[in-house]
């Protein structure tokens, strides 16, 4: 009895459930012609992108009439019958239609089947403006022969005949008719000769015989007059075997396939706009209060063809968009050139500090010997002290050995290929895009040393500090397992695959923690598996238990024997100190791991076998995100928050100022700079209001602290950035103390530091 009774009640949750679940919205997608052709592949993946950002659930179904290839579709029994069909059987909230063949045949189903008008339809890709049924709105594609014409005349001001191709379909007639309207009300200045009913062989002949002083509008031709199918790029590839002349186009298509460029219809925005029109009819918008609108056209143009064709770059229309232009050595090189020279200085300095270091420590470690050697029969303790620090200065030697060795090795490359860049003559442009990559990627690597020694002596002198604020542990660890990804394509080992273990609840909670040092720890494990792993896979968990984050890197690389365990995680240690190990490193990637998960209150461990694989894991505190408070999510920055702006860079260093102003060059910032205190007091009583200024703490004339000060009490508005090479969490303190509202430390990151004014401005 008890058991019928509990399947019964089990049965009556389930119906609930069911019933409590919400039904979708559907969509129904009616293409004029077929998958696999550009132009409506490129507007369905627009409409579908942004159709999915609806917030409640959609589901899309999608038909294709094919009348590019077999016109007679439009006009078969059969399929009206079966799109009929189609509809009664999906019964679609909304109706997308590509193209003129679909909007001709839905627009006669409206009128023939009753409650058909009832349902909001959205077209794209449509070219003739006429008079819709009430429940249609939509995106006009209009292809503006008048603007392409004057952009053939302003890139070739000597042309005589522009041959106008186009072909006998539906849009090809429209597009024909709009040639001849567009003839009747505007005179171009050459000749227009419109080639519309041609047969493949006929148009060949014909475009392959015309001279240098003409051009060509490929407007289309998918359909000879001898019922021949051509797709867009198979068309357009064989013309290019053939003609000698520029051709132009009108669809983002065509681009990359031999045009110079044109006013360019782009399928894919076309389609995004008409979702999100889908969008607020499926929120109840009445289609009749929505106007249909045209869709948006660029001039873009193809650096490649204007070169091979010799047209004037200088006669290039102001605002156009300009694609397969690579940009010149000199640019290129000059910033990496000045990086790799900064970051020479500064590890010079680094290891000067650390050869007087050991000297100093090697000095007194003899002293200290000698007196033991003394006191070795009275005093036990002292020789096992002795002991240890003849080890540590064993450790040391062995790490300033290593040190040197990883110094110089990026440091070789980076002032190798610099020379090579500047000083060996005719190199190709792939020779010297592959020296820049190796001297960026060795620069990146002395980067990573150095915030190592910072962050070992941070931890030395008890100053690394834990800011905790909430961030959503999805997220986070997304962006370590997309990082790692990216490092196993770096270096050539994507057949090892890469694995997260994970909870959705747990990827759904927002924790108080330092996402920035739980991050580094992560990848740093990470970093360490992907090294000693040379075959199988490494796996990504985490998991909350109570108030503790777990977190494991599990690898099937080397192992490591149980008797190093311990010695792993010390300062400098390697468990291979030989001058031939495989591996490589500095040795300070567990310890500095082992110090952050420490300051941050947790444990460090791990479990290995030789041959097997290491899982490396760690505990840490945490405690839920109260509700409300802002939870930390990637943001890209935007450079169009900086549109406008005013922004001074005070800095007395031109090298640094000049790569400050290449970085913020694309931004449409307003750039001020001044050289020391003196030029900013200028500014000031010059009145010229600013938004944010990048303020270097060393200056000629005065303490950089003392001119935020100034700048404040002038304009309390402007927001101040500390700019130094000082990068312990003293300095960032000191910034902000002394009013300013951010600090950043160089080297510095484009990327983050667009972020940064980004963030500040909003």
């Amino acid at each position: 009895m008890f058991r019928k009774a509990l399947i019964s009640l089990l049965l009556i949750l389930g119906l609930l459930q069911l019933s409590a679940k919400e039904e979708p919205y559907r969509v129904l997608i009616i293409n004029s012609y077929h998958t696999g052709l550009s132009w409506t592949d490129s507007l369905n993946k627009g409409f579908t992108d942004a159709i999915k950002k609806f917030e409640k659930p959609v589901e899309i179904y999608a038909e294709y009439l094919d009348t590019k290839r077999h016109p007679e579709n439009l006009s078969s029994t059969y399929y009206r019958q079966f799109m009929l069909a189609r509809i009664k059987q999906i019964n679609p909230s909304l109706i997308a239609i590509t193209d003129d063949d679909a909007s001709i045949l839905l627009e006669e189903l409206v009128k023939e089947v009753q409650g058909l008008d009832k349902v909001p339809v959205v077209f794209m890709g449509v070219n003739q403006k006429r008079s819709f049924p009430k429940n249609f709105t939509g995106i006009y594609e209009m292809v503006d022969i008048k603007s392409n014409l004057e952009l053939i005349k302003q890139l070739q001001p000597d042309v005589k005949t522009v041959y106008a191709i186009t072909d006998n379909t539906t849009t090809g007639q429209v597009i024909h008719d709009r040639i001849r309207n567009t003839l009747l009300k505007y005179n171009p200045g050459f000749d227009i000769r419109i080639i519309d009913n041609a047969s493949y062989q006929e148009l060949i002949d014909t475009l392959s015989a015309i001279t240098s002083n003409d051009a060509i509008l490929f407007l289309l031709f998918n359909r000879d007059n001898k019922g021949n199918y051509f797709s867009y790029e198979a068309i357009l590839d064989s013309l290019n075997r053939y003609v000698k002349v520029p051709i132009y186009g009108t669809w983002s298509f065509y681009l990359n396939h031999g045009i110079v460029g044109g006013g360019i219809i782009s399928g894919y925005s076309h389609g995004f706009r008409a979702g999100e029109l889908a969008r607020l009819m499926l929120k109840g918008v009445s289609p009749s209060t929505i106007p249909p609108a045209e869709g948006p056209c660029s001039v873009i143009l193809d650096y490649s063809e204007l070169v091979r064709h010799s047209l004037n770059k200088k006669l290039v229309p102001h605002g156009s968009i300009i694609i397969n232009k690579h940009e010149g050595l000199l640019k290129v090189s000059k910033g990496l050139l000045f990086s790799a020279v900064a970051f020479v200085i500064v590890l010079l300095a680094i290891l000067f500090f650390i050869l007087i270091l050991a000297r100093a420590r090697h000095k007194g470690l003899r002293l200290q010997k000698y007196y033991n050697s003394l006191l070795e029969q009275k005093n036990q303790e002292v020789e096992v002290c002795l002991k240890r620090a003849e080890e540590a200065n064993e450790l040391k030697t062995a790490f300033l050995a290593n040190m040197s060795h990883e110094i110089r090795t990026p440091m070789n490359s980076i002032v190798g290929f610099s020379k090579l860049v500047k000083e060996t003559p005719n190199l190709t442009p792939e020779e010297v895009n592959g020296y820049l990559d190796i001297i960026s990627d060795n620069a990146q690597r002395l980067m990573r040393l150095i915030n190592d020694i910072i962050d070992i002596s941070k931890i030395d002198s008890k100053q690394l500090t834990i800011y905790k604020r909430p961030v959503q542990l999805g997220s986070l660890f997304a962006n370590c397992y997309r990082s790692a990804e990216f490092e196993l394509d770096r270096v050539n080992k994507n057949h090892i695959s890469i694995e997260m273990s994970f909870s959705p609840t747990d990827a759904a909670l927002e924790v108080l923690t330092d996402p920035d040092r739980l991050q580094q720890v992560v990848m740093n494990l990470l970093n360490n598996a992907i090294k000693f792993t040379n075959s199988g896979r490494i796996v990504l968990g985490y998991t909350v238990i109570h108030d503790l984050l777990r977190v494991s890197v599990e690898d099937t690389g080397i192992g490591i024997d149980s008797e190093y365990h311990d010695a792993v995680f010390e300062r400098f240690r390697q468990i291979d100190g030989s001058l031939t190990r495989e591996y490589g490193g500095s040795g300070l990637g567990l310890s500095i791991c082992k110090g952050i998960v420490e300051a941050m209150g947790g444990r460090i461990g791990l479990d290995s076998r030789p041959d097997v694989g290491s899982t490396f894991w760690f505990e840490i505190p945490i405690s839920i995100a109260s509700p409300g408070q802002q939870v930390e999510v990637p943001v890209k920055a935007s450079k169009s928050k900086l549109k406008n702006k005013v922004l001074l860079i005070v800095e007395d260093n031109e090298p640094s100022a000049l790569l400050l102003r290449e970085m913020l060059k694309g931004t449409g910032a307003v750039l001020l700079q001044a050289a020391c205190g003196k030029d900013v007091t200028t500014i000031l009583n010059d009145k010229v209001k600013i938004d944010i200024a990048l303020v270097d703490v060393y200056l000629p004339d005065m303490s950089g602290y003392e001119l935020v000060s100034k700048i404040k009490q002038a304009q309390p508005h402007v927001k101040v950035i500390a700019q130094t090479a000082n990068a312990m969490d003293t300095d960032r303190q000191k910034s902000i103390d002394a009013g300013c509202d951010d600090h950043i430390a160089k080297p510095i990151d484009k990327e983050k530091l667009i972020e940064l004014l980004s963030r500040l401005l909003s």
